[in-house]
Order: C-alpha cells, then sequence, then structure tokens
C-alpha cells in the first residue's frame, strides 16, 4: 500500500514498457482495420436481416388482415374503400404477396337494367365462393373484392374508372393502378362466372375449377311440387283417360309448333342462356332507345324477335301454300295467293339479308351458272 508522506504531492508517474509489451502492441494494431470492417459488415447484415424480417411480418399482417375480412364475407367478397385501397395496394411495396380482383359497383344504377350490375355482382361473388370452396380456404395468392362508387370516388379516379360494368386484376407488380392492372373486356361479360373466371386463369395462371350454383329450387320446394302432384295426380289421370285435356286439342299442338319455331330462328335461347337485354339506352341521348346493335359480338332480344317474326311469316307462308291453298278449287284465288305469299316471304327474307349485311358487314351475292355466259 502507497503512503504518503505530510506535504507530499500526488503525482502521475510514467510507467515504459518493456521492449516485448511494446512489440505485441504494435502487433495488435496491424489488423485493427480489418476487424472494423467485419465489424462493420456484421452491423449492415444484421441491419438487413432486420428489415427484411419487418417487411416479411409485415406482408404476413396483411394477408392475415385480408384472410380475416375474407372470412367476415358470406360470399367472400371483400368491400374495400379508400382507406383498405391504400392499406393494401398503394402502400405496400411491390411485388405484393397477392393479387387482388376488383368488382367496381356503384348501387345507384343497380335500377338501370341494361348494365346488369346487380346480377354481374351476384357471378362475381360466385366465382370468389367457388374459388374458395375449391381451394379449400387456404389459397392467399387471390383475394376477390368490390367497392362501391359513392364510398370511394377518390379509388375510382385512381384506377382510372369511368363507365361500368367494370372489373379489374391487381397484380402483385402493379405500381400504377390505372396503367399497370388489367381490366376485363366488357364483351366478356356475357357469359357471366364462366367468363370471370377464365379471365382469373389466364392473368394469374391459378386455377378457380369449377362453379358451385345455388340449386334452382330448394329441398322445400321440391318436397311440396311432389307432394302437389301426388295429391293431383288421380285427377289427372282420370282427364287423360277420358281425353278431356288439352293434349288432346290439335290447335294446342299447332299453336306449340309455332311457337317451337318461332323460339328457334329468333335467337330466343341466346337471349336466356347470356341474358341479353331487349334493348340499350343511347349513351348519348338518354332518351333515346337502341333495338338493333351494329357489330357481330352483340345481338340485343328485340332484333332476335324481329328477325324471327319474319322467319315466322315466311314459314306461315309455306305451311298455307303447301297444306291449305292446295284444297282451293278456284285457280284465279289460288294465283292471287301465291302471288302474295311470294311476295310477302320476298320482302321478309330481304329484310333478314339487309339487317345481317348491316350488323355484320358480309353481303350475299347471286351468281349466274357459268354455262348462260
Amino acid at each position: 500500500m502507497l503512503k504518503l508522506k505530510t506535504g507530499e504531492k500526488l503525482r502521475p508517474k510514467l510507467f515504459v514498457a518493456n521492449p516485448q509489451i511494446r512489440k505485441l502492441s504494435k502487433e495488435m494494431a496491424i489488423p485493427s482495420s480489418s476487424a472494423y470492417l467485419f465489424l462493420l459488415s456484421f452491423f449492415t447484415l444484421s441491419l438487413f436481416l432486420a428489415i427484411s424480417t419487418a417487411e416479411s411480418e409485415s406482408e404476413l399482417e396483411l394477408v392475415a388482415d385480408l384472410l380475416a375480412l375474407q372470412s367476415e364475407s358470406k360470399s367472400g367478397v371483400i368491400h374495400l374503400d379508400d382507406r383498405t385501397i391504400a392499406k393494401f395496394l398503394t402502400s405496400p411495396k411491390t411485388p405484393r404477396p397477392y393479387s387482388i380482383l376488383i368488382f367496381f359497383d356503384a348501387t345507384q344504377l343497380h335500377d338501370k337494367t341494361e348494365l346488369h350490375l346487380r346480377e354481374l355482382r351476384q357471378e362475381f361473388a360466385l366465382v370468389a365462393s367457388s374459388f374458395i370452396t375449391n381451394h379449400n380456404n387456404s389459397n392467399t395468392k387471390l383475394f376477390f373484392a368490390d367497392i362501391e362508387f359513392r364510398e370511394s370516388q377518390s379509388s375510382f379516379h385512381l384506377f382510372g374508372v369511368n363507365s361500368l360494368p367494370h372489373i379489374r386484376l391487381v397484380g402483385p407488380t402493379a405500381k400504377s393502378l390505372k396503367d399497370e392492372s388489367e381490366q376485363m373486356d366488357q364483351g366478356d361479360f356475357s357469359r357471366l362466372a364462366e367468363s370471370m373466371a377464365e379471365f382469373v386463369e389466364s392473368r394469374t395462371k391459378l386455377t378457380v375449377g369449377p362453379i358451385h350454383r345455388p340449386p334452382i329450387l330448394s329441398k322445400t320446394q321440391m318436397g311440396l311440387i311432389v307432394a302437389l302432384l301426388l295429391i293431383s295426380s288421380p285427377f289427372i289421370a282420370k282427364k287423360i283417360f277420358a281425353g278431356e285435356t288439352l293434349l288432346h286439342d290439335p290447335k294446342i299442338w299447332l299453336s306449340g309448333a309455332v311457337f317451337i319455331y318461332f323460339f328457334s330462328v329468333s335467337g330466343a335461347m341466346h337471349n336466356i342462356i347470356r341474358k341479353m337485354p331487349m334493348f340499350l339506352v343511347d349513351r348519348n341521348d338518354p332518351n333515346k332507345l337502341i333495338f338493333f346493335y351494329q357489330g357481330s359480338g352483340m345481338q340485343l332480344g328485340a332484333e332476335g324477335f324481329a328477325v324471327g317474326f319474319l322467319y315466322t311469316i315466311v314459314g306461315l307462308l309455306l305451311a298455307f301454300v303447301t297444306h291449305l291453298l292446295v284444297y282451293v278449287k278456284n285457280a284465279k284465288a289460288k294465283r292471287v295467293a301465291m302471288v302474295f305469299a311470294i311476295c310477302v316471304s320476298f320482302w321478309a327474307v330481304q329484310k333478314v339479308i339487309f339487317l345481317d349485311n348491316w350488323k355484320t358487314g358480309y353481303g350475299i351475292h347471286g351468281f349466274w351458272p357459268s354455262s348462260w355466259n
């Protein structure tokens, strides 16, 4: 223990290291720069891993939020607004771990039957529920969502949507929602859920699977129908054996034959399957209705019925000439009726050819036999 004498001041003492210690210090000073670089690299790598982990956790949180919103929806369609569009699409960095198929809706336009918004929204929900069911609620690559115009006008502007119906797919790498997202062609809406599923499969390379449509009649309705048939079967059988039913009336069969002919040539089955409107409202003049659509990709119900009516006239005149006119004994009356049938038939066929040429641009030309030249 060091003791201080009275009046002695405390002064620092210098220690001189021996040569071996000095040599060791120099040797340790040489790799100091390498150690610095090692520490810097280690710190950078740790920071990068931390940032990557935070980003992956953020992406997992977004997917978890989308799954939670999807589970809250009965059909699996997530309802988005301006806030959730920013949360799931504009704010996250690309590539995002998911794609979103968006249906743009406007409840104030549901009353306009020519747009079919209500029906298309139901078909969109049908595709969403079928996709989720076919993938056993385990798919996190694609989500279905809708946006309502009154709630999210800024989002409509962000996507550049100015007409309905409108469906758009936002892929993982889409930065600009207007320019880099993919719009579904409006001409494909006629096939409803099936065309939407094909659009998804062609753009995302994911399989939608079969569309699960609800049955037309519920089990309760089917039970009531069966019960009514069982109750009324004795009365129906009695009428059939007595020959007093409508099926025994020749006029009913004749009317049914004419109806089936008209139904087959008017494109009514096409209108039913594709749910085509009878007419459209002119966009330039809302007070004007369009009954004939120019273009081969679409046929309205009214023009189909018009062509069917012309075909039916020709068919009825041909049936009149071959089955009724032969019983007329007056030769002059026969000639007048024949000329009338030919003129009306020629006029009807000419109208059909004119309409076909106006719609498609294809013309029908007659050619004389080459031997007549």
